[in-house]
């Protein structure tokens, strides 16, 4: 009987399952591990990525001098893919726009605080919302 029992603990030792843990996860323990994961990396991007603060500049109203900051911004910083695609809708944007944003810059200071990158994608969302919903009525500010 002894003997039973000691061969069956070493077999469940050996065993695939055993050997690798993440096989014994249950469908929603592996899926809610992912969610664990996605919220870590979001709060180390988010800690990470602190570009000048524009919150100045949506509260002045959205205007020319907000989107060419941002675009500004975001060619100095390191761009994934989306990030990518944000800064060459927003070149169109400009560009269309007919906004010559080395002479709209000029008059723009930088701002002597950060935020998170987050934030900054955020406002540039309001803006655009903004911009959309009122049509193009602060052309300078």
């Amino acid at each position: 009987m002894t003997m039973l029992m000691l061969v069956s603990a070493v077999a469940m030792l050996i065993s695939p399952c055993a050997a690798n843990p993440v096989r014994n996860l249950t469908l929603s323990d592996s899926l809610n591990s992912i969610i664990d994961l996605v919220e870590q990396y979001s709060e180390n991007l988010t800690k990470s990525f602190y570009v000048e603060d524009v919150t100045h500049l949506v509260e002045s109203g959205c205007g020319n001098n907000f989107f060419c900051k941002v675009h500004d911004i975001l060619q100095k910083h390191p761009k994934n893919d989306e990030e990518k695609d944000i800064l060459r809708n927003l070149e169109i944007f400009i560009k269309k726009s007919h906004i010559n944003c080395k002479e709209v810059l000029k008059k723009v200071g930088p701002s002597e605080k950060e935020q998170p990158l987050p934030d900054l994608l955020g406002n540039l969302t309001k803006c655009i919302q903004r911009r959309n919903f009122m049509g193009n009525v602060t052309q300078a500010a």
